[in-house]
């Protein structure tokens, strides 16, 4: 365990030891603009800066010793039962009404299509996703339902997006609905309920035409942009769908959701998903039994590696998830480091990060 003590003290020194040499230069230059004659003495700035030094090692050294002090008062808790009560109290439950209304209104939605498409459908729509996998956050859900085309329905992947959008905009009517609006790869309907936003979208996808594949096909990507053209990019939702989790690595997807989400942590839900399966695969034998460690684990795995890791969806190889803005991974690192750092130093400090609800 770190202690304060040391660390406060070594920063008071440079801190105050600098700071006081500073404003001993300071003074010695204004005095030798009055008084040209007047030479900088390096003795004085010295003994300045060991002054500030002293004063501020010290006085570093017994603030944190206060703190260890303290810290070493606080009675351990058990974390990780409360971090699954936690996780238990965030996550969707599957019988929450306003969950069985959008699960309703997706299924009607699913027959709607399955009615006007039939001919031109690759098998039913299907609901895919964290809401269906048992991922999701009870305040932050979607609907997912992917519809599969026959490779010969549609000349394009534009055209049959265009067409499944103009046939809900004209045809689905809910009194709950706000609108429903073209997405970079999907349609969004949108509603409220009780005063809350909720969203199912609708994911069109047409089969390629390999005779010998019956899951892979082409995304339509609408750029939306003077400066870029629409264009297509390949998915396979059985590969999407193949991904499983265990039940303790959905609990700790959970808990890392809910984590983004409180601070604001710039990372895909997709990622830390890759990222929870690549921790336990490179931990392989070494899996902590204890869901907190189980946590640092995941978290020490995902500092070492947001640089430089380089993970591909398994659905297309041309997306990759780490393809990100190099601040938002600095900022990942760091927000990690915060973590390992206070739980070094104070295990119970787990729940600030991980037990907000």
């Amino acid at each position: 365990m770190k202690r304060k003590s040391i660390k406060y003290g070594k920063n008071g020194l440079l801190i105050f030891g600098f700071s006081n040499a500073f404003i001993n230069a300071v003074q010695q230059l204004n005095s030798i603009k009055e008084n040209p004659e007047q030479k900088f003495d390096w003795t004085r700035l010295i003994k300045a800066g060991g002054k500030g030094a002293l004063i501020g090692g010290i006085g570093g050294a017994f603030v944190g010793e206060l703190a260890d002090i303290e810290n070493s008062k606080e009675k351990p808790l058990n974390t990780s039962s409360i971090l699954l009560k936690v996780v238990s109290n965030v996550r969707l439950n599957k019988k929450n009404p306003k969950y069985l209304i959008m699960s309703n209104k997706g299924s009607r939605i699913s027959r709607l299509i399955q009615t006007n498409f039939k001919s031109k459908l690759s098998g039913s729509p299907i609901k895919i996703g964290s809401t269906e996998d048992g991922t999701s956050l009870s305040d932050e859900f979607d609907i997912d339902i992917t519809v599969a085309f026959n490779s010969n329905s549609y000349n394009s992947t534009n055209e049959m997006f265009d067409t499944m959008y103009k046939f809900l905009d004209i045809n689905y009517t809910d009194y709950d609905l706000i609108k429903i609006r073209k997405q970079k790869k999907s349609i969004g309907i949108l509603y409220e309920i009780e005063g809350d936003d909720y969203k199912i979208d609708i994911v069109p996808y047409k089969i390629s035409k390999n005779i010998r594949n019956k899951t892979q096909g082409y995304l339509f990507v609408n750029n939306n942009s003077l400066f870029k053209n629409d264009s297509y990019t390949k998915t396979d939702i059985t590969s999407l769908k193949g991904i499983s989790l265990n039940n303790s690595q959905q609990k700790l997807l959970i808990a890392f959701k809910n984590w983004k989400k409180e601070y604001s942590i710039p990372i895909s839900s997709h990622l830390l998903k890759m990222f929870i399966i690549d921790a336990y695969d490179f931990n392989r034998g070494f899996i902590p039994r204890d869901f907190t460690n189980k946590i640092i684990m995941i978290v020490k795995y995902i500092k070492d590696n947001i640089l430089t890791r380089r993970i591909v969806s398994v659905e297309n190889t041309n997306n990759i998830l780490t393809n990100f803005d190099d601040s938002d991974k600095l900022l990942i690192e760091k927000e990690c480091s915060m973590v390992l750092c206070d739980f070094d130093y104070q295990p119970n400090s787990i729940l600030k990060y991980f037990s907000v609800q």
